[in-house]
Parts: C-alpha cells; structure tokens; sequence
C-alpha cells in the first residue's frame, strides 16, 4: 500500500501546531530582552562601588535561585534541550510535555534573558518539540504521524528563533529525522514555514544578525579559506571536548542542584563586572570586526574566556543552549584568523569581516557535524545573498572533515550519551 504523502488532517495539525509555537516561541523571544535590559541596569549599578558590586552579585545569584527551582520540578529542561528532543524520537526518552514547556519557558527566559553564556535557540527547539508532542498527543495520532509532527514542530522552533525556515527545515531532516518520507517532509515544512510566518507577523522580518555591508570574497583569497577551515575545524574538536570534559566535572560535583545553578551566576557576575562586554550568548563579539575591532590578544582572550563561561552556565544543567554561543566563538576563530591575515599584509579589512561570517557556518557544522544546516542558517541568520555561498561551503565542509578525522563525536549526540548514562530514570526501552 502507497502511504499518501499528506492527508488533510495531518496537515490541518501540522498548520495548528506551527502556529502554536511561532506565538509561543515569539513571546519567549520577547521576554528576554526585557530580563537582559533589567541586568543591564543592575549592572550599571553594580560598578559604581565596591559595595554596589557585592549588591549585583548577590542579586544576579538569587536569579539562579528561581531558575534552581524550574530546574529540580523538571531536570529534563537542562542544557539545550536538543539531546532531550532526539532521545524523544529515537524512543530512548520520555517526558510531559506541559512540565517542560513551563519550565523551559520560566527557566530559560531568565537564565538567557541574565546574560550568561548560553542562546535561546536550543531551548526554543525544545519548547517547539514540547508542543509537537502535546498536539500529536491531543489528537491521538500514531507514532510516525507524532514523530513527523514533533520533529516539526522543534524545526519550527528553531526556525521562529532566528527567522530561518529553511534551516528549521534542513535541521528538522539532518540533524532530528536523519532520514524521511515525502509525508513527513510535508508535514515538518507545513509547521516551520507557518511558524516562522506567525513569528514575522508578531516580531517582523528583520534578519538575527544584521550586517551593515555586502560581504564578497575575491578569488585570490580562496587559498587562505584552507586554513580557516582546519583551524575552525580543530576549535569545534577542542570545543566538544571541553564542552564534555564540563559535564563530567559537574557530575562528580557531589553537590545540590541549587548551588550548581546559583554557581554560573556568581561566576559570570564576576566576570560582568570585569568586562560588560562579555554579557549574552556572544552577538555583539560576532559584530566586533565591523564596528571597531580589536587587537588579536583580546580576540584570542574572548575565546577563552566566552567558552570557559560557556561550560560553567551549559554544564550546570541550567536551561540554555550552546547554538549560538558556538557560532560567536566560531566568529572569533574567524576574526583571530583573519587578523592574523590582515597583519601580515596577506588580506584586507574586507576579507576579515568575510572571515569573521563564515566561520560561523564552519564551526556549527564541526560542532553539530550538520553542514547544510550551519550554511543556510548563517546565510538566513544574516540575511546574505546566495553570492558567497561557495566561500561558505568550502569552509564548512573542511571544517566538518577536520572533525571527522579527529574522531570527535557530534555534540548533541554525545550530550544525549550522557544523559541517558546519569539519568537512567527516564531511560525507555
């Protein structure tokens, strides 16, 4: 028997759902520029004495307090949420839906809207995967019409994210279904496309990253693309290992959950107060080379210290993602490599902005080991045109092959490892 490739109902659902999470996730969207703006006065504040200072710190802590308390209701809504969302599929996980989407809600607008390291896009993939699964729940559908629409409806997360229906749909198919039918292609492209239509009705079309000048890359500085390449491929290797090593760390913490999410806040209120500019997942380090950059020493100490705070918020279990924090830190790797580059008379200024974009794509794919997915989201991301699209490819596909010789396993993969072997509670067969 030929299956359809759509029936009407499964579509119906599929447009129902897609709305659901393009208003849901849009609010969340929402809310957390009005947490940030708040951290931000209170930052203000904590730098104009040493006793203010203490003020901010303990203030910014007893944020981590409330997000302690989404966290211990539903362990599940730690880190990203996207191992969580691939255990669902593969059946190697089980959750309630209404106590994730709340607590990821709650959690993760403050947890991102403080400031830490960590993006909202993972999260946003669950609370769409959450939504999925309440609908497909709802309307009692069978395992693959559930798998199809849960998987859209985390691509339809994504994609309300960052404004990116494409890359919620490549996401959808490479990273979540890894493979299938024209059914659920339908279906998961009817949820995104009608998410990300919802989120550009309520939040408009503007693109994530808005880049002030058309990038273009000449010919003779293609060689040079090489390099970039192995070196974004090797920081998205030791990226992944110190990602894992954080986690390890955090599980041997013989500590409460409590004090393991009120930590990263202590630590990054410190380091807030040393440099603001370190505050968020990394948007304004992305823009950096095309504003008023920096000298290489301080490019290469923000790495250090955007990852160190990275693993410090991602491994506590808090719940954010390393999305876009890994793509900043690719920019950085982009940046320190093009202005290595531009020092030695071997570049321009322009090749270095080119660089500091493209990279992004290159690390999301040595990271995620999802290539397609990290080029058309960074072309959507900055709303660039098809023109540097070879440069970009070139990059991500070196980078990807450099990881895959390093045998260094996909990060999502190895977190969901991990959760399944310290969590063998919510482990189904």
């Amino acid at each position: 028997m030929v299956e359809k490739r759509l029936d009407f109902r499964i579509g119906f659902l599929s447009i129902l759902t897609g709305a659901f999470v393009g208003v849901i996730v849009s609010i969340f969207r929402l809310a957390i520029p009005y947490v940030t703006t708040f951290v931000q006065h209170l930052l203000a504040f904590g730098n104009e004495s040493i006793l203010q200072s203490l003020l901010f710190i303990l203030s910014f802590s007893a944020l981590g307090l409330i997000v302690a308390w989404n966290v211990k209701k539903e362990p599940l809504i730690g880190g990203s949420g996207i191992p969580q969302v691939i255990g669902k599929l593969a059946g190697k996980l089980e959750f309630s839906w209404p106590s994730i989407l709340f607590h990821k809600l709650m959690g993760g607008i403050l947890t991102i809207g403080s400031g830490l390291t960590v993006g909202r896009e993972g999260p946003s993939i669950q609370i769409g995967a959450a939504i999925g699964q309440g609908v497909a729940e709802k309307a009692k559908l069978n395992k693959d019409n559930q798998k199809y629409l849960i998987s859209g409806a985390a691509g339809a997360g994504m994609a309300a994210a960052f404004n990116s229906p494409v890359s919620g749909i490549i996401f959808a198919l490479e990273e979540l279904l890894k493979r299938t039918s024209r059914r659920g292609f339908l279906s998961s492209s009817l949820t995104i496309i009608t998410a990300t239509l919802v989120s550009i009705t309520l939040l408009g079309n503007k693109a994530t990253l808005v880049i002030p000048i058309s990038l273009k890359l000449a010919g003779k500085n293609y060689p040079y693309l090489i390099l970039l390449g192995i070196i974004v491929g090797l920081s998205g290797v030791f990226f992944n290992k110190v990602i894992l090593f954080g986690k390890g760390l955090y599980a041997k913490w013989q500590v409460s959950t409590t004090i393991k999410s009120v930590f990263p806040f202590f630590i990054t209120a410190l380091f807030l107060l040393w440099d603001p500019r370190l505050i968020g997942s990394g948007e304004s380090l992305i823009l950096m080379p095309f504003n008023e950059n920096v000298g290489m020493l301080t490019l290469i100490s923000f790495y250090f210290i955007k990852l160190f705070l990275l693993v410090v918020a991602f491994a506590s279990g808090l719940p954010g993602g390393i999305f876009f924090p890994l793509l900043s830190l690719g920019s950085l790797v982009g940046n320190i490599v093009g202005s290595g580059l531009l020092m030695g008379g071997l570049i321009t200024n322009q090749t270095v902005l080119v660089f500091t974009v493209i990279a992004m794509a290159a690390h999301f794919a040595a990271v995620v080991r999802a290539p397609l997915t990290g080029i058309f989201l960074i072309l959507e991301m900055t709303g660039g045109s098809i023109g540097y699209l070879l440069p970009v490819a070139l990059v991500t596909f070196i980078a990807y092959f450099i990881a895959e010789l390093c045998q260094s396993k996909p990060i999502y993969e190895a977190l969901l490892g991990l959760l399944l072997k310290n969590e063998p509670s919510v482990q189904r067969s």
